[in-house]
């Protein structure tokens, strides 16, 4: 309510100031209207001069001395005659220039700024006569209205009516066509407008249909309209102690309407988070906790929420059935890593039973060349056996270390071999720290255990010494494998490999194809393989 009535208010001051422009042009034009009857009815009486001059004196008696000039000029635009009222200043606003023609009325505002007491807004009004002459002669009569006033004139019961209102200040400045103020009042120094007011209404009134453009601000009510003559005219009414109230009481309405606002949001916030965000926190906080501890402290309290207090119901039922269920798991696969061990443990020693067989056997062998394979059938039982050994003492039973195993596999056949105390034969070994399950590790080891084998029985004959080397690296998801010696190498048709082998290169071959491996056999130097192929991950 508080709003409306101020709005309502403040649309008043605009109209005031419409209203107040409405009756000075209703002032203006009943004095310009009965000035320019008076100039055109002595002008068309045919009479002298002297006649007309003294017809003007009368005209200015007549009218109470409203008029600032009154005069006759020829057709050169000379004075003839002149009348001024006492203290009338404003003869040099009397003479056109140019000088009109002498078909019609000329009706013109006049502004003068040049220091002198003349100096204001006029309203020229020019006739053009005829005067009684032989021959017959042309002039014209001028009558000069004043616009700017002094404060006692404005004021006055003679003065503008508008200005008289002692309810509803004004203050009023003439426009002209570049928006330059000039104070109605010349002794009152108000102060103008904003130069974006009067922008505004011209824009508002160049865009409109009417007459008159207004508009309301805090600080009063601005109209810009044409009073007569079209001379335009800007007034501004100050806001009334009735508008003042209405505004103090919209403010302090509105100030208690926010005070109100505020203390009501306030009071939901605060409801807001005693009953939903803190409740809700403790469970996120509850939750995250029991993903680092594994512990869920749902405290629920009579004060939350039902629908909280059953979510938190259902996060705790679900959270022990979650941990009971993760209890069984990890056993589960304790148990489970506990029998792999056990298994990978009787193989290694089935596989160690089977090769200490292996080798009774062959103690009991007179051929050479059978005890030669049993030996090598030996081999590579043990070579299996020391993988399972290898995969139940690591950590994880999916996985073996492959830099630890190659050591101890080419060590180990080197040692069974007879030839680690010797020293006839050196071990290069090198290996990529990196881990290979075991589907892949068995064929690798096969391989690497087949390969040392041959290069310390053939690659170092009548007790030569030399160097076997094995490396074994792991890049971009592919692994390498390089074995060779600085033997005595291979003739031509050992190297060829698409040949007839042996069973050791056959088992070579086999293996190669098991891990998806390309290989290559150098005799060059000694004899060299190479095998390359992807690492599988699990």
């Amino acid at each position: 309510m508080a709003i409306h009535n101020y709005h309502e208010l403040m649309v008043g001051s605009a109209q005031r100031a419409s209203t107040a422009i409405t009756r000075l042009d209703l002032q203006f034009r009943h004095d310009t209207d009965r000035l320019r009857s008076a100039l055109e009815t002595i002008g068309s009486m045919g009479l002298t001069p002297d006649q007309i001059g003294h017809a003007l004196s009368l005209a200015e008696t007549m009218s109470g001395q409203r008029y600032c000039y009154l005069g006759v000029l020829d057709a050169d635009g000379e004075q003839l005659h002149a009348v001024s009222p006492v203290g009338g200043k404003c003869a040099s606003v009397g003479r056109p220039d140019p000088l009109p023609s002498f078909d019609a009325t000329l009706l013109e505002a006049v502004q003068t700024d040049d220091g002198t007491e003349e100096q204001g807004s006029f309203l020229r009004i020019t006739v053009p006569a005829v005067f009684l002459s032989i021959p017959e002669t042309h002039g014209y009569l001028i009558g000069v209205l004043k616009l700017s006033r002094k404060s006692s004139f404005l004021s006055s019961a003679a003065g503008w009516q508008a200005f008289s209102d002692e309810s509803n200040p004004l203050r009023a400045w003439l426009v002209d066509e570049n928006n330059h103020l000039k104070a109605v009042c010349t002794d009152c120094k108000w102060t103008a407008p904003p130069t974006h007011i009067v922008t505004q209404l011209r824009k508002q009134l160049n865009d409109g249909s009417g007459t008159i453009a207004s508009f309301s601000t805090a600080e009063g009510g601005y109209a810009l309209g044409a009073i007569a003559g079209g001379t335009d005219i800007l007034v501004a009414t100050p806001r009334t102690p009735h508008e003042s109230s209405a505004l103090r009481t919209m403010v302090l309405e509105i100030s208690g309407l926010v005070f109100l606002l505020v203390i009501g949001l306030g009071g939901v916030t605060l409801a807001a988070n005693v009953v939903l965000v803190w409740p809700l926190r403790r469970l996120t906080y509850s939750v995250q906790k029991w993903q680092m501890e594994g512990v869920f402290d749902g405290r629920i309290t009579r004060a939350m929420p039902l629908e909280l207090q059953r979510l938190g119901q259902a996060f705790t039922r679900a959270t022990r059935r979650l941990s009971r269920h993760e209890a069984r798991l990890k056993e589960a696969m304790a148990h489970q890593e506990l029998l792999m061990r056990e298994i990978h443990h009787r193989v290694k020693n089935n596989l160690q039973i089977v090769a200490s067989l292996l080798n009774l056997q062959a103690g009991r062998i007179s051929n050479p060349e059978f005890r030669a394979e049993f030996a090598l059938a030996r081999d590579r039982v043990r070579a299996l056996a020391t993988l399972h050994r290898s995969l139940y003492a690591e950590d994880r039973l999916d996985s073996l270390n492959m830099s630890s195993f190659l050591k101890e596999l080419c060590g180990q056949t080197l040692h069974i071999a007879g030839e680690y105390e010797t020293g006839r034969i050196d071990m290069e070994i090198s290996c990529d720290d990196f881990s290979m399950n075991p589907d892949q590790a068995v064929p690798l080891a096969l391989i690497v255990t087949e390969l040392v084998t041959n290069a310390i029985k053939y690659a170092f004959p009548d007790g030569r010494s030399g160097i076997i080397s094995v490396s074994l690296t792991h890049a971009d998801k592919m692994v390498t494998l390089n074995i060779g010696d600085n033997g005595i190498g291979c003739t031509p048709d050992q190297c060829d490999i698409s040949g007839q082998q042996g069973i050791g290169l056959k088992l070579i071959k086999g293996f190669a194809r098991q891990l998806n491996a390309t290989f290559v056999q150098n005799c060059q130097n000694g004899t060299h393989y190479s095998f390359v192929f992807p690492l599988e991950q699990k």
